[in-house]
């Protein structure tokens, strides 16, 4: 079972960081937003940062669904005016 603790750890190993000025968690939504390090993309999303929108569904899945988003890991990501 999946908590928020362990999904912020996870976040945190991979160097990135919850949005929680613009993401919430109540008992009927949750939403979302994690930022990967500086200069990296999520490999799920192949973008700077995960959104993830629930409205139904129990905590614990939500949190599943964090950590499994997450331990997909980063890609360091050059820019072209690097």
């Amino acid at each position: 079972m999946a908590t928020k603790q362990k999904a912020v750890q996870a976040v945190e190993a991979f160097g990135g960081e919850i949005d929680w000025a613009n993401s919430y968690v109540t008992a009927d939504q949750k939403y979302i937003i994690i930022d990967a390090p500086e200069g990296h993309i999520w490999d799920a999303t192949e973008a700077a940062t995960i959104t993830i929108s629930w409205f139904c569904g129990s905590a614990s899945e939500f949190w599943d669904e964090v950590i499994d988003l997450v331990l997909s890991g980063t890609t360091r990501h050059y820019s072209a005016e690097a």
